[in-house]
């Protein structure tokens, strides 16, 4: 059974197998991983969809009717190198894949090459920029905010001229003449 349904499976990469449901190769998109240095192969991955129609006939018809005969004798079965076929008390169909070796598709190291004497394209948050751009913008040097200093000259210069109201109206003899 297995030297019929593997190749068909993984050269076609789906499988209708009647009355039980459809094994399907998906792809997953390779994955970078930076802090490895790494990226990812892209992983394939057995999915299986359970299928109740039996009116659907097709050259694994038969390997179908046995493989339902086993699963209803023995509650489940391996398929080797696909996975396992597995069935509830319920009568659902459960599937187990096996996953694909990674041997086969392995992970392609990435060295990270920055160029300080070039420009080149690089996202911040939501804009576009260049490197020499980033670079002139966080060497700047921010102004020192010194609008502290004039408002404290300004508060300054207003208690002096409260203070220089008071001693122009009450002289300097009302100081000792507060009564509490």
């Amino acid at each position: 059974m297995y030297q019929i349904i593997a190749p068909t499976l993984f050269q076609k990469k789906i499988c209708r197998l009647p009355g039980i449901g459809t094994l399907a190769v998906v792809v997953h998109s390779a994955k970078s991983d930076f802090a490895n240095s790494k990226i990812n192969a892209p992983v394939e991955k057995i999915e299986f969809s359970e299928e109740k129609d039996e009116k659907i006939f097709n050259e694994f018809s038969a390997m179908s009717e046995l493989l339902q005969k086993r699963l209803d004798e023995n509650g489940s079965f391996l398929l080797k190198g696909i996975g396992t076929f597995t069935k509830a008390a319920n009568g659902k169909i459960r599937f187990i894949s096996i996953p694909v070796d990674t041997v086969f598709t392995p992970a392609v190291p990435v060295e990270i090459i920055a160029r300080q004497d070039t420009s080149h394209a690089m996202l911040v948050g939501d804009q576009e920029t260049t490197n020499v751009e980033m670079t002139e913008l966080l060497n700047e040097r921010e102004p020192e905010n010194e609008r502290w200093q004039l408002f404290a000259i300004v508060l300054a210069a207003i208690a002096i001229g409260v203070l220089l109201f008071y001693l122009y109206h009450h002289g300097l003899k009302s100081f000792g003449n507060v009564n509490y």
